[in-house]
């Protein structure tokens, strides 16, 4: 085993997402260390054999990390001065002003994100790695001088760690189940921070400039004459670093947990998760009801944040293609999750999963997965202001995690909603007995629309069986096209075999409506019953 341990010294990291500036990172992207590492070996003489660690350290794969949950500091606006600019010649400087707030320099709004963390050691864990002897001596050297990583407050202290003091892994390497994404180093990494960094050319204006200071005149005009033929615009740039690599990260499975092959929903069962945290209005909390409002605005807010972004991370997002058309396939779906299925339950919204299909790939989920992360913030007009916070603690509450939710791994043979089900289609029949076949049949084939089996039972209720569940008639009705209201009722569904989830059924499946839950075990009896 090889690992890196991190000792944040003040007890917080300072580094912001790079694609928000207002987000603290956390936890620290395995790019942003070896940056570190590659800062301290270009300021320190660049010796060869911490460049040849550094390749192999580029060399590796992404590793897993052991790093305690973060607790975002509030983002406050700072206004920096900027450096002067210049100016007239024969105005005086600004330096001498700025003692006078309306005649100083300019200053610019900036962010300064910062995490709390619990514990103040993190590290990246190579499992299968056993470095050479010379790889290891320079990583360590390199450990020894870097101070920080990410801004110049958030200061560390970085060593070689041995495998006896790695804390408990929780983020791992995975694609398929990704919850968060992850700048990590590949080959050419350090390569590219070299022409970034622009070492030799700085040098080498540097000791222009030197000797166009010289005593000795022609030296002078020499330098002069280099300088303006080498360097017409001025001193040579020195770029931002900048690593596009990503990888998707997600919470290790137990070791034990073995996933059994069985029928699942047409959604992924890795939900991304956020909790919801008041930032003012009238009320402490929201109630299931508010479901239809709370995604509504949510997507809203999602297809704004989608424009940029490649066409089928925006189809996935809004649901619909460049023509403007509904998809005809399975795309993002915003989900409540609310206290429910408990004696004190009272189905008030702890938060909110974005649930994505199980056939999206890496890079959809990723862009997905972006622009969710633009969107912190819902404003609900009379519902108030409320933040969304993505849930990446180790020990969430139950109702916070996906579990309870996708009953995954070992699926479930009977679910109800905690949302009432809206009907793709309404019954016709006048016959009391054909329009309630009809309305159970069209309830089994919502299920066979999301890939699941043809259920055993269908049970239409207007009460779900979860405690803390609303009745139907308490949610808000949805629209059909025709402007007509579409029927909804809370529905119980039996399968012959257990099957995982999500399992969202009806028209509103895609908006938190009919949004079921598997329950302990299936009742004796229930009204308005039929075997399928």
């Amino acid at each position: 085993m090889f690992a890196l341990g991190i000792r944040y010294l003040n007890r917080f990291a300072a580094a912001s997402e790079p694609d928000a500036r207002d987000q603290p990172e956390w936890p620290p992207h395995p790019a942003r260390v070896f940056m570190a590492l590659a800062a301290a070996h270009f300021q320190t003489g660049a010796d060869p054999s911490e460049r040849q660690a550094l390749l192999w350290l580029e060399s590796l794969p992404p590793p897993a990390i052991s790093a305690a949950p973060g607790m975002p500091r509030p983002s406050v606006t700072h206004y920096v001065p900027v450096n002067d600019k210049p100016g007239d010649p024969s105005k005086p400087p600004k330096t001498i002003l700025q003692s006078v707030p309306q005649l100083a320099r300019d200053r610019q709004p900036r962010c300064f994100a910062r995490t709390w963390i619990e514990t103040e050691n993190a590290y990246l864990i190579w499992p299968d790695i056993a470095p050479h002897e010379s790889a290891l001596r320079a990583l360590e050297s390199l450990c020894a001088k870097v101070t920080r990583i990410g801004h110049s407050m958030s200061l560390v202290q970085m060593w070689a760690a041995r495998s006896n003091e790695v804390g408990p892994v929780n983020w791992v390497p995975d694609e398929e189940r990704a919850e968060i994404y992850l700048r990590v180093a590949g080959s050419g990494t350090l390569q590219d921070l070299e022409r970034r960094y622009n070492a030799d050319t700085v040098e080498e204006y540097t000791s222009l400039l030197v000797a166009a200071e010289s005593q000795d005149r022609r030296a002078q005009r020499r330098a002069n004459q280099q300088l303006k033929e080498r360097f017409p615009h001025g001193a040579p740039p020195r770029l931002r670093p900048q690593i596009t690599r990503y990888q998707g990260y997600a919470r290790p499975l137990p070791a034990a947990q073995e996933v059994p092959d069985m029928a699942e929903s047409v959604f992924s069962p890795h939900l991304i998760i956020y909790r919801l945290e008041r930032r003012g209005g009238p009320f402490a909390a929201l109630g299931l009801p508010t479901t239809l409002a709370v995604t509504n605005r949510w997507r809203e807010a999602l297809v704004s944040q989608a424009n940029d972004m490649p066409d089928g991370v925006r189809e996935i997002v809004s649901g619909h293609d460049r023509a403007g058309k509904p998809l005809q396939r399975p795309h993002l779906a915003l989900i409540p999750l609310a206290f429910v299925a408990n004696a004190h339950a009272d189905g008030h919204l702890l938060g909110l999963a974005a649930v994505l299909p199980a056939a999206v790939g890496p890079p959809e989920r990723r862009g997905v997965l972006q622009v969710l992360a633009r969107v912190n913030e819902l404003k609900l007009g009379p519902l108030g202001v409320w933040s969304l916070v993505r849930e990446i603690r180790d020990a969430p509450p139950w109702n916070l995690r996906p579990q309870p939710w996708t009953a995954h791994p070992s699926g479930s043979t009977c679910w109800a909603t905690v949302t009432p089900l809206a009907f793709d289609r309404h019954p016709k029949s006048k016959d009391p007995d054909t329009y309630q076949r009809e309305a159970l049949e069209t309830v089994a084939a919502s299920c066979a629309a999301i890939g699941l089996p043809w259920p055993r039972q269908v049970f239409l209720i207007a009460v779900s069986p979860h405690l803390g569940a609303p009745p139907a008639q308490r949610f808000p009705r949805l629209w059909r096209k025709d402007g007509g209201e579409r029927r909804h009722l809370h529905a119980m569904v039996v399968f012959d075999q257990p099957v995982r989830g999500p399992v969202l059924l009806g028209a509103g499946r895609y908006l938190g409506y009919g949004l079921c839950r598997p329950l302990p075990s299936q009742p004796a009896h229930a009204d308005k019953s039929r075997d399928r």
